[in-house]
C-alpha cells in the first residue's frame, strides 16, 4: 500500500486532487497499488449527492458538486483530508467499509487526544456529544465505491479558523448540530502530526476490507499535481 502525501505542497486545489484520485482509481482497478492520498485543500465547499438547496443559502465561493455521499461540507486550512483509493474484497460490504473508515478516526481521536468521540445513529461522520450542548461533528465522512474500488474519504478538523470555516452554508445539512475542531476542543496539534497519527490506524482498520491485504506500507510525496 502506498501513502501519497501532498502535505508538503501546502494548500492544494480540490479539483486537482479529485482528478488524481480518479486517475489512481483506474490504476487500482487495473491491478495497481492501493493508495491513500493525504492533502489539505484551499478553501472549497463541496456538495455531495444528498445536498439540498437550503444547505447552501449564501456563499461567495463556488460549490463543487461531487459524486460522494453526504451533503455540503467545507474544506480548507487546518483540516486533513484522506482519500483511500483501494480495491475492496468481493462481495463488497459497503457497511463494513464505512465502519472501518469511521473506526480509524474514532480510535485515533480517542487514543491520541483523549476526546470521547463516537458514531451517532443516523448521522455520518465522527461526533462529540454531551448533555446540555448541541452535537458537534469533528470529522466528515463521505465515501463512494465504484466497480469495487473506493473514492473520496474523510476530512478531520484539526485547527480550522472559526471565522471562515463553514461560513455561508449549513454544514452537512445539519440544522440541529454544529461542527468542531481538535483545537476548539483544547487539543493543539498540526495537520501533519494529526495525519501521522491517523494514517497507520486507517491502514490497520481498512486492511480486512481489501481485496489484497497490504504486506508493507510505503510513504511517497509529490512535488506537483
Amino acid at each position: 500500500m502506498q501513502i501519497l502525501s501532498l502535505l508538503d505542497q501546502g494548500l492544494v486545489d480540490y479539483t486537482q486532487v479529485d482528478a488524481l484520485q480518479r486517475s489512481l482509481h483506474e490504476e487500482v482497478l487495473a491491478g495497481g497499488e492501493d493508495t491513500l492520498i493525504v492533502s489539505q485543500f484551499t478553501p472549497t465547499w463541496t456538495a455531495g449527492r444528498h445536498t439540498k438547496p437550503q444547505d447552501i443559502p449564501s456563499t461567495t465561493i463556488p460549490i463543487i458538486r461531487t459524486d460522494r455521499a453526504g451533503s455540503a461540507t467545507w474544506h480548507g486550512p487546518g483540516q486533513v483530508v484522506v482519500y483511500p483509493v483501494v480495491r475492496l474484497r468481493e462481495p463488497v460490504d459497503l457497511v463494513q467499509w464505512i465502519r472501518a473508515v469511521e473506526a480509524s478516526v474514532i480510535d485515533t481521536v480517542r487514543e491520541v487526544w483523549d476526546l470521547p468521540v463516537h458514531r451517532v445513529e443516523g448521522r455520518a461522520g465522527v461526533w462529540l456529544t454531551e448533555e446540555g450542548r448541541r452535537d458537534r461533528k469533528i470529522c466528515a465522512i463521505g465515501l463512494k465505491v465504484a466497480r469495487g474500488a473506493t473514492l473520496h474519504g474523510i476530512a478531520l478538523n484539526v485547527d480550522i479558523d472559526p471565522a471562515h470555516a463553514f461560513e455561508g452554508i449549513i454544514p452537512c445539512g445539519l440544522t440541529d448540530a454544529d461542527v468542531t475542531s481538535l483545537s476548539w476542543e483544547g487539543v493543539h496539534t498540526t495537520v501533519a502530526d494529526a495525519a501521522a497519527e491517523l494514517l497507520p490506524r486507517m491502514v490497520e482498520h481498512i486492511s480486512p476490507c481489501l481485496a489484497t491485504a497490504p504486506t508493507s506500507v510505503s510513504y511517497t510525496t509529490r512535488s506537483t499535481l
